[in-house]
């Protein structure tokens, strides 16, 4: 037989172990296993003759609650009318950032001028990215390559959300010797 042909065949068993287990895991069924007369391994949620029942043992991790990043839910408005208008500047509307760092200057307008008592904060990818603070420039570092979705958020003294600018997309990239350009 073809050593590629025994390799591919391997992996796909590999394959079709994963997928059964994940099923069975997902679904709650049973899995089992039984061997052809070329030795193969085939595996099925159907008993057959000579076939054993795998014991599918559920690890503690997936059982536990996945912590949720997100920001808190206080991003309902307050009852106030929000009095600003949030943009961000920089980087624009689907622009490609170059850093290896992956440092994004983020500059953005705030119209009316911030009050003393109101803070801003940026989200990057639905996860704030920087401390409360009056400044309207931010600057983001560790930045991986890719789509990343920005927001500036503006917050009274209580932390309520009272105006947020439009979602700006952007594009990190970074140079590699494979892509030198």
């Amino acid at each position: 037989m073809n050593t590629a042909a025994t390799t591919i065949r391997v992996y796909m068993n590999k394959l079709i172990l994963f997928f059964a287990l994940v099923c069975a895991n997902t679904l709650g069924q049973q899995v089992y296993v039984s061997v052809d007369k070329n030795g193969v391994p085939l595996y099925s949620d159907q008993p057959v003759a000579g076939s054993k029942k795998l014991e599918l043992k559920v690890s503690l991790q997936s059982q536990q609650p996945q912590q949720d990043t997100r920001l808190d839910p206080i991003a309902s408005f307050t009852d106030e009318a929000a009095p600003y208008q949030l943009t961000i500047v920089n980087p624009a509307m689907e622009a490609t950032v170059l850093s290896n760092q992956g440092e994004v200057a983020v500059q953005s307008d705030v119209s009316p001028p911030l009050a003393d008592h109101h803070k801003l904060r940026l989200v990057l990818d639905g996860n704030q990215q920087s401390p409360l603070q009056q400044s309207s420039n931010f600057r983001l570092l560790g930045v991986e390559r890719g789509e990343h979705q920005l927001q500036l958020q503006a917050l009274d003294q209580n932390g309520k959300l009272i105006a947020e600018s439009a979602v700006t997309t952007f594009y990190l990239r970074k140079t590699t010797i494979a892509s030198p350009k």
